[in-house]
Formats: structure tokens, C-alpha cells, sequence
């Protein structure tokens, strides 16, 4: 199942796509606010990597995004279940040159959408950490509402959420 947004393609991974993955993950700040994946080594990426493709097989929530004309790979996306919890969330994972040119906007625009619109969901939910307010901008741009605070994996983190229209806020 292939999505696409204005200026991407967006498909569930595949193995071919690991290495590329693994080296936006080992780029300079790739992993800033995500501490509990800081500074692994390429075989825990791998195996990261592969439980996300086994996952897949399930109910498809990781993709790569490629540049639509080009198909040069710009990062990653995400749709799904939050850790050990019941929240679904969803994330935005680029290659360093493609920050601050709208494309986290563009993709989570369109990942919300398939979410809310094709997967019927009722809500949906933005993590990260209590640091990151460029994460903070960009959800409560596309409405979402703070939700609480909680700490995974001994990280602070804030979570917000958007609720389909219909719903109560």
C-alpha cells in the first residue's frame, strides 16, 4: 500500500531501505529527542529495522518517504501503537537536508489523514520530548491539544492529541 502527499511517495519499508535508514539514523542530531535510540550501533538499527518490517506484516505503520520525481529517500514515517500502551501515534524521521523545508508538515498532514479518514481512527496521538518544540509547533499547527505528560524509557515526554470532528474535545 503506497501513500502519497504533494512532493512524496511514502510505502512500508523494505529491506532494501535499511541501509539508508541507518544512515539518516547515524547523522548528526538524528536521534536528539529520541535518547532511548541515541548512538546504537548499526546491528541494533538492523534488528530495529526488521521488527518494524515484521510488524508490517500485521497492520502496516512504518514507512520510508522518497521524493516523488526523484525517489531520493528523504526519511521515515510512522502510524502506530506507542510503546507498551494503547495510544496510537505518529512520527516524522528526516535526513538532516530535508529539515526546515515543510516536508514533517506535509507528511504528517497526510499520515493524519490516512489515520483519521482510511484507518477510521478515533484519535490520535503526537510524543516527544519535553524539549523538542519543534515537534510542539508543528502538532498544535495541525490541532492537536496537549494531553498529559508521562516518562517512557526514562525520558520526559509530552503527549498530545488530535480527536477526529465528531468527538468531544
Amino acid at each position: 500500500m503506497k501513500l502519497y502527499s504533494k512532493r512524496t511517495l511514502i510505502e512500508p519499508i523494505l529491506e532494501n531501505d535499511i541501509p539508508a535508514i541507518i544512515d539518516m539514523y547515524n547523522e548528526r542530531d538524528s536521534f536528539k529527542y529520541v535518547k532511548a535510540l541515541d548512538g546504537k550501533s548499526d546491528d541494533f538499527y538492523e534488528r530495529f529495522l526488521q521488527n518494524k518490517i515484521e510488524s508490517n506484516r500485521n497492520d502496516i505503520g512504518f514507512w520510508v518517504v522518497k521524493e516523488k520525481k526523484s525517489l531520493e529517500f528523504i526519511g521515515t514515517v510512522n502510524l502506530n501503537q506507542f510503546a507498551s500502551t494503547s495510544m496510537i501515534h505518529m512520527g516524522c524521521h528526516l535526513k538532516r537536508k530535508f529539515w526546515n523545508n515543510g516536508f514533517a508538515t506535509e507528511l504528517l498532514k497526510r499520515i493524519l489523514d490516512y489515520g483519521i479518514k482510511e484507518k477510521k481512527l478515533q484519535e490520535v496521538f503526537g510524543i516527544f520530548d519535553e524539549e523538542n518544540s519543534v515537534s510542539r509547533r508543528l502538532l498544535e499547527k495541525m490541532e492537536f491539544k496537549y494531553f498529559e505528560d508521562q516518562t517512557f524509557l526514562d525520558t520526559k515526554v509530552i503527549v498530545y492529541r488530535y480527536m477526529s470532528k465528531g468527538l468531544s474535545k
